[in-house]
């Protein structure tokens, strides 16, 4: 969409206002007044990227060229300021614009609209040969062999698709109101409207094999009702509340044809190469949620804080069948009945929080919070006798769906004592409890923190803060199998070829933390502030176990450092200089195995280790300056960002791999990675002229640069020889640069 018609009005309101502010520096109209201030230009694109690389250039903002509201403020209100009415925004006609219209009467009641547009573009470089016959249904051209390679030209000379984005419609209705200083009520509607195309992969044999990327059609709405209460004494509060969310998806599932198979095939020793498949999309669901909280002041300088919420999170869509494979429908007819037609989903989730701070000294603050978060899933465990994987292979061992109920809490502890005026000092302790129920690995897990900091004020032009948390995250056991044994009937074998007994996930492994934070604040004079800090934290998970030896597998340590300073001074008057930098470090090792399985057999060789280290550097890099080069008349502003991250990955085996055939060590031998790259540069000049009292005219300019360099998609094709039966959109981010100029009149009154 491009500016046409509100443009020409945005223009016509320009001239309007411009005539009468030539008259009178005051409007009014009927009795009231008129203010505000409205701004429109022409922006172009020299050097335009072309269209296959801007997808980061425009990824979450419309970029077009021409005539466009920069933006638009005007406010009518009584010269009491008893009633008064705002319209605004920005960018009428394009992908991104809003909307905002306010009335209400002062200190009684509130009334506001609000509406915006988000698109986010994911690819405008994408190929791809099926096309959508019908919502959510894709199909491959007549006269494929569907087979590959033979196929894989013509998906890589497939044309090129429109944008894949997604535009986001927010409206929002509000209405607040005081009948009395101590009550205010408040109700709220919002409505977001997701529609577009993003990417989605559809599998149609085992996992690693048989795989296209097509378009999943979003057709989306989120409604959500809020209302409010809260009423207020000088000693104590209370705010009361309920929300109603629903979210309703027209398209329950999607269907794409197989590259590999124009038809479905016999079925034979349990499988049937599907000719398409069909996959599942997001349900329907409703939420309901009710809050109280209130606050009240007690003796000795002591306030108490709680909250309390309960919501209801309900789905019952429809299940899908099984399979859209009529040839494994037909070999299994009575085993593929569905057990009942939904899920008749229901979560509860229950939060509550507790707070308690009290100064019975004046030196001394203490303070203790308690949260509670428990979600507690309700819905039904329904058990299938047989299932279909991918629409090709008849799974024969029973399974049921889980539940994944769980609760957490946490305790804080502070006390805060004044040693001298300059000096305070923060200890405390906390504690966190996870019980996960059986689906997960480790059901029960306990951290306890600890906590000190410094707070120095020597000097009025320095204040400085140290903080140092420890913590330590143990568990009481780590049940490699729990979800299959919950999820799987008598299936041996898919426990011996799942999860590795020696793994264990990073949100559940225990774990040492240890963490440390420096902030400074220097400021010598009024006009200079300077402010460093840093931060550094270290993670262990490598605990080991027995047999000796023996090393766990997954995240074994992480550590994270950043250091950096931020810079406002203004020497003069009519300058002011604002700069920072930031430099972050991120270290991660990580420990995995190569465990190939050969029909029901899983070799698990020590040997075929090897050890991951991850490197993640960001520097980031921000200045501005304003500056008045004739006072009231003449600005400059400049200002600059940069940003760069570097990620490595080198990996190495402990010991040469020598059990096994010679393609499983191959496969097990560690791979050299090439690194990551991406950088960001913007610049932006504006010099504004300021005439006619109310009028200013603006050129604007601004460079910005992307590069990226990325391994996995630098060279994608939709069809890449040698990487096994999978077909991609081949999307990427382009590398790009573009100048943008720009010229703005804006005018202002009241």
């Amino acid at each position: 969409m491009r500016a046409t018609t509100p443009v020409r009005l945005t223009l016509a309101a320009l001239l309007v206002l411009g005539t009468a502010g030539a008259a009178s520096a005051q409007l009014k109209l009927g009795g009231m007044n008129l203010e505000g201030e409205i701004e429109s230009g022409l922006r172009f694109n020299v050097d335009d990227p072309e269209r296959r690389r801007t997808q980061k250039f425009e990824e979450y903002r419309d970029m077009g060229e021409g005539l466009q509201l920069e933006g638009l403020r005007l406010r009518l209100f009584r010269p009491d300021e008893s009633y008064a009415v705002e319209f605004g925004g920005s960018k009428w006609g394009r992908e991104d614009q809003e909307f905002s219209l306010g009335v209400g009467r002062l200190g009684l009641w509130e009334f506001r609209f609000d509406w915006d547009q988000t698109p986010h573009v994911f690819s405008t470089d994408a190929r791809m040969l099926a096309r959508e016959t019908s919502p959510g249904v894709f199909r491959l051209p007549a006269g494929l062999a569907r087979a590959l390679p033979a196929d894989g030209p013509a998906y890589n000379a497939a044309p090129r698709l429109d944008d894949i984005s997604v535009r986001w419609d927010t409206a929002r209705l509000d209405f607040r109101l005081t009948p009395t200083p101590d009550l205010e009520l408040n109700a709220s509607y919002t409505r977001i409207s997701k529609d577009g195309y993003r990417p989605m992969g559809m599998a149609f044999g085992s996992p690693g094999n048989d795989f296209l990327e097509v378009l999943q059609p979003l057709d989306h709405t989120i409604h959500d009702v809020r209302l409010r209460g809260a009423y207020a004494r000088p000693d104590w509060q209370v705010q009361f509340g309920y929300t109603l969310s629903i979210f309703e998806n027209s398209l329950a599932s999607i269907t794409a044809d197989n590259p590999l198979s124009a038809v479905d095939a016999a079925f034979a020793a349990g499988s049937s190469v599907p000719g398409s498949g069909r996959s599942s999309l997001a349900p329907d669901n409703v939420a309901h949620t009710v809050t109280l909280a209130g606050g009240v002041n007690l003796p000795m300088r002591t306030r108490v804080n709680a909250n309390f919420s309960y919501s209801l999170r309900l789905q019952d869509d429809d299940f899908l069948p099984h399979t859209r494979n009529p040839n494994i429908v037909a070999a299994a007819p009575a085993d593929l009945t569905l057990p009942q037609n939904s899920l008749d989903g229901r979560v509860h989730v229950i939060l509550g929080n507790l707070s308690v701070v009290s100064r019975p000294l004046r030196p001394l603050t203490l303070s203790a919070k308690y949260r509670i978060y428990d979600l507690i899933d309700d819905k039904d465990v329904v058990r299938f006798v047989n299932s279909v994987e991918n629409d090709r292979i008849l799974q024969t061992d029973p399974r049921q769906s889980g539940q994944w109920g769980f609760m957490r809490q946490n305790l804080d502890l502070d006390a805060r004592v004044q040693i001298v005026r300059p000096l305070a000092v923060t200890v405390g302790a906390g504690w966190e409890r996870w019980d996960r129920g059986d689906h997960r690995e480790v059901a029960e897990s306990d951290e306890v923190f600890g906590k000190l900091a410094l707070d120095a004020t020597p000097a009025e032009w320095l204040l400085a803060r140290l903080k140092y948390v420890p913590s330590f995250r143990r568990i009481n056991k780590y049940n490699t199998h729990a979800h299959v044994e919950h999820t799987v009937f008598e299936d041996p074998a898919g426990a011996l070829q799942g999860q590795s007994t020696l793994l264990r996930k990073f949100d559940e492994a225990e774990r040492d933390r240890h963490k440390i934070d420096l902030l400074l604040q220097i400021m010598p004079t009024e006009t200079f502030t300077l402010t460093p800090t840093f931060a550094w934290s270290y993670d262990d998970y490598d605990f080991g176990y027995a047999p000796a030896g023996v090393r766990q597998l997954g995240l074994l340590d992480e550590q994270t450092w950043s250091a950096g300073m931020d810079l406002s001074w203004a020497p003069v008057e009519r300058l002011v200089f604002n700069g920072g930098y930031m430099y972050e470090r991120i270290d991660k090792t990580q420990r995995s195995r190569s465990r190939p399985v050969t029909g029901t057999s899983t070799f698990d060789f020590f040997d075929y280790d090897w050890i991951s280290e991850n490197a993640d550097t960001i520097n980031t890099v921000h200045a501005s300056l304003k500056a008045s080069l004739i006072p009231k008349v003449l600005d400059l502003h400049l200002g600059a960002n940069f940003s760069t991250a570097y990620g490595s990955i080198e990996t190495a085996n402990p010991t040469p791999p020598t059990s096994g055939s010679a393609a499983q060590r191959a496969t097990a031998n560690a791979k050299v990675l090439p690194a990551f790259q991406d950088t960001l540069l913007r610049v932006d000049v504006a010099l504004k002229y300021h005439f006619l009292k109310q009028w200013t005219a603006a050129l604007k300019y601004a460079f910005e640069s992307w590069d990226q360099r990325d391994w996995r998609t630098d060279t994608l094709n939709p069809f890449m020889p040698g990487t096994g039966s999978s077909i991609w959109l081949g999307g990427d981010s382009r590398n790009y640069a573009a100048h943008i100029v720009g010229a703005s009149l804006s005018y202002s009154f009241k």
